[in-house]
C-alpha cells in the first residue's frame, strides 16, 4: 500500500512562521492556538499564536483542524502525533498534517498508523545534521497494513501502555524544561566579574564535507577510529567515530579535531540552532553544522565548563536568528557575552544539582525506551 492510496496529500505548515512573527501575533486580541513544528511529539503546548497571526510574507497563518495526523518533516523527522477533531492548531514548515481519504483503498485507523509506522518513517529520514523526510519519500514508501479489525485489537490491547507512554513523555518534557533553566544561586564571592567570554572559551569550527557519504568512504581504513563525530543533530543515542583522516575538501590537511577535552556542543544552523549540550572529556570532531567550545589553556580563573554552559545556556538562543533557516551567530556571541565567575566550589555545587536532574532524566528515558520497545514487539508479533 502506498501513502496516497489511503491518505490525502500532506498539507505542509506555513513557511515564515518564525519565532519573531509568532511573538508579533500577540498584538491581535484574538483566540490563541498551539503552534508546532518538527517536534518529537505534538502534545505539550510550548508556544501559542493568534488565529489572526501572519507569516513573514504577511500571509494569514493556516489553521488546521479535524481528525488527522501531524507529521514532522525536519528535526524529529518521521515522528507523528494523532489529533482528534477537538483541537485547532498551527504548524510551521517543519511539519505537515494529513487526513484519511474519503474512499481509501484500505481502511486505516489514524491513531494506529501514527503510532506503529513512526519507526518506519524515522528510518527513512535522511540525516545531514537534523533529519529530513521529503514528501516524495513519504509518497513512494510501501506500508504493510494489517486488517482494520487487527488494528483495533492492537489499540485496545495496548491502550494502557499508550496511556503510560504519554504520561512519561509529559514528565520527560517537564524535566527538560527544568534542565534548561538557570538554577538560582546567591553567589557570595567571585574570582572576577564581567569577564568577556572570549577570554574564557575558544572554539573549533566544523569540517565542511564531512557527510554520511564521505564517512562511508572511510570504512575500509584500518586506522584507529577514536574521534566521536558530533553534528547538527541533538539525538546522541547512536555514536559514530572516525580516524584522523584527510579533510574531505582539502587533501593537504587532516580533519580538525579536539583531544582529551570536555566540550560544549553548539548547533550552528537548522531547526536546532543555538541548542547546546555538554560532553565529558574525550576526542571529538564535527561537521560544519556545529561548533565545539572549550576552555582556553591559559585562563587565570578556575572554571567548571559544565557550570558555564548552564550559566549562559539561555544566551545561545539570544544569538540565534529568527529566520526560517536559523543560524547561531558565533562572532557576535564571542564579541558581546560576559560572565561573572564565582569560586570553583560554588560552581561545582551547582553542577552536582544538575547531575541529579540528569540522572533522574536518564531513568525516565530508560522507561520510555522500554515502553517503545514493547510497542514495537507488539506490532511485529
Amino acid at each position: 500500500m502506498k501513502f496516497l492510496d489511503v491518505f490525502e496529500p500532506v498539507q505542509k505548515g506555513d513557511f515564515g512562521l518564525t519565532e519573531e512573527f509568532i511573538y508579533k501575533s500577540i498584538q491581535y486580541d484574538e483566540e490563541f492556538i498551539p503552534v508546532w513544528g518538527g517536534n518529537q511529539e505534538h502534545i505539550i503546548i510550548e508556544r501559542l499564536v493568534s488565529v489572526k497571526g501572519r507569516t513573514k510574507s504577511n500571509k494569514p497563518i493556516t489553521i488546521f483542524d479535524g481528525e488527522g495526523v501531524i507529521i514532522s518533516l525536519d528535526g524529529s523527522a518521521g515522528s507523528m502525533t494523532y489529533k482528534n477533531s477537538k483541537q485547532r492548531f498551527a504548524l510551521n514548515h517543519h511539519a505537515g498534517f494529513f487526513k484519511l481519504k474519503k474512499n481509501p483503498l484500505v481502511k486505516v485507523d489514524l491513531e494506529f498508523f501514527s503510532i506503529f509506522y513512526k519507526k518506519q518513517l524515522q528510518e527513512m529520514s535522511v540525516s545531514e545534521g537534523s533529519k529530513t523526510l521529503t514528501l516524495d519519500q513519504l509518497y513512494d514508501a510501501e506500508f504493510d497494513i494489517p486488517s482494520y479489525d487487527e488494528q483495533i485489537k492492537f489499540m485496545q490491547t495496548m491502550m494502557p501502555v499508550l496511556s503510560l507512554k504519554q504520561k512519561i513523555r509529559i514528565l520527560h518534557d517537564e524535566i527538560d524544561k527544568i534542565n534548561e533553566c538557570t538554577l538560582a544561586e546567591d553567589y557570595q564571592q567571585f574570582q572576577a566579574k564581567t569577564v568577556p567570554i572570549s577570554q574564557i572559551l575558544d572554539y573549533l569550527s566544523g569540517n565542511s564535507g564531512l557527510t554520511e557519504e564521505f564517512l562511508y568512504s572511510q570504512i575500509q581504513s584500518n586506522a584507529e577510529r577514536k574521534y566521536r563525530i558530533l553534528t547538527g543533530s541533538i539525538d546522541y543515542s547512536s555514536e559514530e567515530f572516525i580516524h584522523k583522516c584527510r579533510h574531505p575538501k582539502n587533501s593537504d590537511s587532516n580533519i580538525t579535531a579536539l583531544e582529551n577535552k570536555p566540550v560544549i556542543h553548539v548547533v550552528r544552523k537548522g531547526i536546532y540552532a543555538g541548542h547546546v549540550d555538554y560532553f565529558e572529556s574525550g576526542n571529538y570532531t564535527i561537521n560544519d553544522d556545529t561548533y565545539l567550545l572549550y576552555l582556553k589553556d591559559d585562563i587565570p580563573y578556575k572554571v567548571n565548563l559544565k557550570w558555564l554552559m548552564y550559566q549562559i545556556r539561555h544566551l545561545f538562543h539570544e544569538y540565534t536568528s529568527s529566520s526560517d533557516n536559523k543560524t547561531w551567530n558565533m562572532t557576535n556571541f564571542f564579541q558581546d557575552v560576559t560572565v561573572d565567575i564565582p569560586l570553583i566550589d560554588a560552581q561545582d555545587k551547582i553542577v552536582k544539582e544538575y547531575n541529579l536532574i540528569e540522572k533522574f532524566l536518564e531513568k525516565i528515558i530508560t522507561v520510555e525506551n522500554k515502553t517503545n520497545q514493547l510497542l514495537s514487539k507488539t506490532v511485529v508479533g
